[in-house]
């Protein structure tokens, strides 16, 4: 894989922001038995793009620093971008701090705009964990028709810190409750939010919503979790035939 740190000017914040990239490269055994001395200048393949939100207090290290995602990526011929939500749930909170635009505006814009191997034609997948977890639900449940899928790991569907009538993840639930959604959720039943998890998903029932739950024994909020989850994430995909 290629490892790619970007500073660059978003429009959504009106600052300097830094996100990193992974997108699948020879590896050393490649590079030694390719011929094509222009190979990347040729390649035409579209990579999927998967979307890495990562949990509050943490930054968009965390996902390489405690998984082997790369790795993940690497075998499965996926892209990566990490994008840091500073404890911002990947909304948009004021004037500087347009989290939900730098996601879906700056970005795509940036990475589809510089990389001929990334492109709204391949399936663009957005995952999360925590905070992440629903930013990714948030993202997606907003944008049903422009993500292939949506995986959403512990995620806090309940934020303390917002206006939980505005930004409850149920009202978009409820909003697509007739849609066919590609989404899997997933939490530890030794977590800490799994009541407010247990009654989002009383509401997917109660609705027939096409989203559950996954509980998971002996787990609580922690990447002693979310590292195994990430492998699951990349078995569904493979399933789905989004990759591989």
């Amino acid at each position: 894989m290629a490892r790619f740190t970007f500073d660059f000017y978003s429009k959504s914040l009106f600052r300097r922001f830094d996100i990193n990239l992974i997108i699948p490269s020879l590896n050393l055994g490649e590079s030694i038995r390719n011929k094509d001395k222009e190979y990347y200048q040729n390649r035409t393949t579209k990579f999927p793009l998967m979307i890495c939100l990562n949990g509050f207090g943490d930054n968009d290290r965390a996902w390489q620093n405690y998984t082997h995602i790369d790795e993940l990526c690497e075998k499965n011929k996926v892209a990566a971008v990490f994008i840091n939500g500073q404890n911002k749930f990947y909304l948009n909170q004021g004037p500087l701090d347009n989290y939900y635009d730098l996601v879906e505006e700056d970005v795509l814009d940036f990475l589809y705009g510089n990389f001929t191997n990334l492109s709204k034609e391949a399936p663009l997948i957005i995952t999360g964990i925590s905070m992440g977890g629903y930013g990714a639900l948030y993202h997606y449940l907003k944008n049903t028709d422009k993500y292939a899928y949506c995986f959403a790991l512990s995620p806090a569907t309940k934020p303390d810190s917002l206006d939980e009538e505005k930004y409850h993840i149920k009202n978009l639930f409820l909003e697509n409750k007739h849609k066919k959604l590609n989404c899997y959720i997933s939490i530890g039943e030794k977590d800490f939010i799994i009541d407010a998890s247990t009654k989002v998903n009383e509401i997917l029932v109660e609705n027939e919503i096409d989203a559950r739950y996954k509980f998971i024994p002996n787990f609580d909020h922690s990447w002693s979790l979310w590292r195994e989850e990430i492998v699951e994430v990349f078995n569904i995909l493979k399933t789905k035939g989004l990759i591989g």
